[in-house]
């Protein structure tokens, strides 16, 4: 049990976060502030892909904006009807859902918190961008968004797309990059080099190669392990690495990741459920008139104080 709760509720790698609808300010959000502080998050624009994407990344947290505005919009209900097909199937049972809404009305709102599992709740999307990522970020972490990871790492492959190129005596060591982050590297080294460079050890004139751009990277030894077959040396970025550089590190970390999300869609067979107008959620016991509005829920909590 204790290792299914830690499975579940405290991943180690965290978990991917992906909005469904984001408006422009969400995306904002979610592509700037919420990535700067390390979290995995995509924007999945067509929900047509939605289900086929959160199939290919099991326990993910999937906030969908209920206030989307646009030719493939769906009511209140719909995507309350959405969510709940997406917890009736077993490939599906695991993702956390939560609901992002500013218009939403209590009795709305009711409905979902009624008939369907929201680990992630409801979460009121203001206007005011400092509270809105403060309230995610909350929202994020008591969901495991994070898990013991701090940073997001993207895994290359080995090939000439990504390398750090070191100076040496008979000219420039070109290192394969197996992965990376905005605080650090990790590359692959043959066997000749194999203890040569100790933990701790300074490399301050490193150039980091991105698809082409290179990147002012120095660099401090953490340790070198074997991977398979694979020697691979473990490295920091040095202090003075420039933020720029970071950021820049970091874009092209999303841009992989995001790269591998698209290959998991199927837009050559994309879900054309049509989502009921109605609740189709079997033996409901209520209805949308026969919810309590959130000012019925205050006054019987204060009659139940009293």
């Amino acid at each position: 049990m204790a290792e299914e709760f830690e499975a579940r509720e405290n991943p180690v790698y965290g978990r991917k976060v992906f909005f469904i609808n984001a408006s422009f300010n969400i995306e904002q959000l979610a592509k700037g502030m919420l990535r700067d502080m390390e979290y995995e998050t995509y924007i999945i624009e067509d929900l047509k892909q939605a289900k086929c994407i959160l199939r290919k990344n099991p326990d993910s947290i999937c906030l969908v904006n209920l206030d989307h505005v646009g030719a493939n919009s769906l009511t209140v209900v719909q995507y309350l009807n959405f969510i709940l097909s997406c917890e009736g199937d077993e490939t599906l049972s695991s993702i956390f859902f939560g609901v992002l809404s500013i218009n939403t009305s209590p009795k709305q709102m009711n409905l979902f918190f009624y008939n369907v599992k929201l680990p992630c709740g409801y979460i009121p999307a203001s206007p005011n961008r400092e509270d809105f990522a403060e309230t995610l970020k909350c929202i994020l972490d008591v969901n495991g968004a994070k898990g013991r990871r701090q940073y997001v790492r993207a895994t290359c492959e080995v090939s000439g797309n990504a390398f750090i190129s070191i100076p040496a005596k008979n000219g420039d060591v070109n290192l394969p990059l197996v992965d990376f982050s905005s605080v650090g590297l990790a590359c692959k080294i043959p066997e000749k080099m194999c203890g040569v460079i100790a933990p701790n050890t300074s490399l301050p004139k490193v150039d980091l190669w991105l698809y082409g751009v290179k990147f002012p990277a120095p660099l401090v030894v953490l340790k070198e392990f074997k991977k398979g077959d694979m020697n691979v040396l473990v490295t920091l970025f040095a202090k003075n690495i420039t933020m720029e550089v970071r950021k820049k590190v970091r874009s092209y970390v999303f841009r992989i990741l995001e790269g591998n999300i698209d290959t998991q869609a199927d837009y050559s067979n994309p879900d054309e459920t049509v989502y009921p107008l109605e609740l189709s959620k079997k033996n409901m016991v209520v209805n949308m008139d026969d919810l309590p509005s959130a000012e019925d829920l205050g006054e019987a909590q204060e009659l139940e104080e009293l």
